[in-house]
């Protein structure tokens, strides 16, 4: 805190200057008619949408609500300073793979929802940690599969229908000759390649992701998956493609240029291919070699509060409120971002947007991505799996071998006591 750095009379200056702020939401202020206010931290793309329901929570409870403009993962970077100091918002929005180390930590208020029927377990999941809710889950996010719409009728449904593509002369590399950039896929991120590897048996921590003890990425299915992504590193793609750094820039140009047929991304790209008139389509990403589906991360968004709010019963209410059917479609139909209630995701997917038709049903096959702390150990650890196999550097088993040592070496030195 630099302002410790400067005195004991700019100290006390700053205590006081904390303790008055207006702005501070810890400190309970009152609003210029008396009521309470509630203090909801958004990004700016999404503050007309809270503009647009804080209304009706506002008569029903008698409350101010204040919109705070900051960027989600700012906001939630700054929590474990600002909470302590008084100048925290009371609820935010929270990405689900941060959502228990924060509650673990004690920055999340953890709640006693009235209502969670409109959740199904695996949304559920993405805000319980130990056995505690620290949220109401708003939004769904997983990876899909994008084509061009003028390069393939219809989409593939298989990876062999992926394979075929290298054969066609459309997409042949003319830098490298024998390549293809009829498919792509940024396989050296491992947010990419985990649902191949899921596919094929592996998976990050046992009981339902709990577990960081127990570390599937080594295991026989996920040796087999990385043994299929070489193939398309060694005998299908340009060499670019190994290189983490450009791979995705090399990915849009291709299929931006219509030389790449199919991808896989994320739903918010989506608005740059619309931006770019590009003619594309969505759908599930296709079945694997063995028959199973491609089990991407399952992530998204949802309402949290701070465990610092003076406020918990309103702070709670309104995690409530704006995850509820009405409100979570309202978000929908502002976002295109697709619900993570049940009621409203089906009045999404009743209007027919192929977009949010292939991430609900690649949801289907998702996995929740880990929300304990020790995740952050995976993406550091991992990151080099697919690559090391890929490039030749180790074999695949030890490349597998090597990246879970790695992960396992990091959480028993940070976490295990």
């Amino acid at each position: 805190m630099v302002l410790l750095k400067k005195g004991f009379a700019i100290l006390a200056a700053s205590f006081l200057a904390i303790g008055l702020a207006a702005c501070s939401s810890s400190k309970n202020p009152a609003s210029s008619d008396g009521k309470k206010v509630l203090t909801v931290s958004v990004e700016e793309t999404y503050k007309e949408y809270i503009e647009s329901i804080k209304t009706k929570f506002e008569k029903e409870n008698d409350v101010t609500v204040k919109i705070v403009e900051k960027q989600m993962f700012e906001q939630l970077e700054a929590l474990p300073l600002d909470g302590p100091a008084g100048n925290a918002p009371d609820v935010m929005l929270a990405a689900y793979d941060r959502i228990g180390g924060l509650g673990q930590q004690g920055h999340l208020l953890d709640i006693k929802p009235s209502n969670t029927k409109s959740f199904g377990d695996k949304e559920m999941q993405q805000v319980t940690v130990d056995g505690k809710v620290y949220g109401m889950p708003l939004v769904i996010e997983t990876l899909i599969l994008y084509y061009n719409k003028d390069l393939l009728k219809t989409a593939p449904k298989t990876f062999k229908d992926l394979e075929k593509l290298t054969e066609d002369p459309r997409f042949a590399f003319a830098s490298e000759k024998g390549k293809s950039t009829g498919f792509l896929a940024k396989w050296t991120d491992f947010y990419m390649s985990y649902g191949l590897l899921a596919g094929y048996g592996g998976y990050v921590f046992g009981k339902n992701g709990t577990d960081s003890g127990d570390i599937g990425l080594n295991n026989k299915g996920a040796v087999e998956a990385v043994k299929y992504a070489e193939k398309w590193f060694e005998t299908y793609w340009p060499k670019g493609m190994q290189d983490n750094s450009s791979a995705d820039d090399f990915i849009q140009q291709m299929f931006l240029e219509g030389k790449a047929a199919a991808i896989i991304g994320g739903p918010w790209s989506a608005a740059n291919y619309k931006e770019a008139k590009l003619n594309y389509g969505a759908a599930p990403i296709p079945t694997l070699p063995n028959g199973e589906e491609y089990a991407p991360f399952a992530g998204g968004k949802g309402w949290v509060a701070s465990k610092y709010t003076k406020e918990p019963e309103l702070a709670e209410k309104w995690l409530e409120y704006a995850a509820n059917d009405a409100n979570a479609y309202a978000f929908y139909e502002d976002t295109n971002e697709v619900p993570a209630n049940t009621a409203a995701r089906k009045k999404a997917d009743e209007q027919k947007n192929e977009l949010t038709s292939a991430v609900i049903k690649q949801y289907e096959t998702a996995t929740p991505t880990p929300n304990i702390p020790e995740m952050a150990e995976v993406w550091t650890g991992a990151e080099s799996l697919i690559f090391d196999a890929a490039s030749g550097k180790k074999s695949t088993q030890t490349s597998a071998n090597d990246a879970v040592n790695v992960i396992k070496e990091n959480i028993k030195e940070k976490y295990v006591k």
